[in-house]
């Protein structure tokens, strides 16, 4: 079938506070899916519904083969909207139902990384404000984040035991669990993942499946001193690709990077964080499902970096989830 008469649709919004980021990384794919000439629609969801150009639809109706769905936070990254397209047996973009939901709980997603050799911080699940000196004995600055959100929504950076109080109410309006991490000191990198059968170096579709690293890309915040909100999406950081690293170091971050994918089985393109120490040691800080895709994002500037487009990228993972479902 010609890409003209496939339509794919591009699932954005959400019920999170990352709404407008997701719609913003919507309007990202679709514009690479339309380049690749597929026939597109932008769905928006809200906590009212499912809405196309404005106008409530009904998204079991819709005439769809495929969907990208680029739902930051709840419920695209936690695994609800890939359990409702696996039962309307829709393809789709992302990771399978446990995947999503295990990598959008922080704690549990590091639980299991640990226990499998990765190195990743020391962290706790509270759920009410710690009594005094709880964390006395830990290396600060600590993070306190909420165990399930993304973008650093409620993220803070805690440099003694006097903030950890107002950093724990703010975390807990976007999740009642809170994780509290012993900050790594280094340099923070995050390297794109996706597994094809689309060769990213070649640029062109092989005989075999392979889990690849896009790039490694170094985060430098200028203001808060951490990738918060503000450094993400309002140019309070410098990304740099590729890191600023050795060619040793790169390897080791994008081998790290690839085994992570493929140890936690997860689809399409994900993003892997890490803080290199001093001793040059990377550490696993956050896996994302869900990367974002707006201009602001890393993946993009990654897959340039690469000279490749977003558009065949997009296209060929489509293609790939198409074929498999038929």
């Amino acid at each position: 079938m010609e890409n003209a008469k496939k339509t794919i649709a591009v699932l954005a919004g959400g019920i999170s506070s990352e709404h407008h980021i997701s719609v913003s990384s919507g309007k990202t794919a679709l514009s690479a899916f339309q380049d690749a000439g597929y026939t597109t629609m932008l769905v928006i969801l809200s906590r009212e519904g499912f809405f196309v150009e404005g106008q409530k639809v009904n998204f079991e109706s819709l005439d769809i083969n495929y969907v990208f769905n680029i739902i930051h936070g709840a419920p695209g990254e936690d695994g609800h909207i890939s359990g409702f397209l696996k039962v309307l047996g829709i393809p789709h973009s992302t990771c399978d139902t446990f995947q999503s939901a295990l990598t959008f709980n922080k704690s549990q997603c590091n639980g299991l990384l640990r226990g499998a050799g990765f190195i990743v911080p020391r962290g706790r699940i509270i759920t009410e404000i710690p009594e005094n000196k709880e964390f006395a004995a830990w290396n600060y600055p600590l993070f306190v984040k909420p165990n399930r959100s993304g973008s650093s929504f409620g993220v803070s950076k805690v440099m003694d035991e006097s903030g950890i109080r107002e950093a724990f109410i703010a975390a807990q309006k976007e999740d009642h669990q809170v994780l509290i991490e012993e900050g790594v000191q280094g340099t923070e990198v995050g390297c794109g993942v996706f597994r094809s059968r689309f060769n990213l170096i070649q640029k062109k579709t092989t005989d075999s499946f392979e889990t690849q690293a896009i790039a490694v890309t170094e985060i430098v915040p200028t203001e808060a001193g951490f990738f918060d909100y503000e450094a993400k999406y309002d140019g309070k950081s410098e990304e740099i690709t590729p890191a600023r690293l050795t060619d040793d170091l790169t390897r080791k971050v994008e081998e790290l990077s690839v085994e992570v994918y493929d140890f936690l089985e997860l689809k399409g393109i994900v993003r892997i964080d890490f803080i290199i120490t001093k001793d040059h040691v990377p550490v696993v800080i956050e896996v994302n499902s869900i990367p974002g895709l707006s201009p602001a994002s890393i993946v993009p500037q990654q897959v340039t970096y690469r000279s490749c487009s977003l558009s065949m990228m997009l296209a060929a993972l489509a293609e790939e989830a198409m074929a498999s479902n038929q």
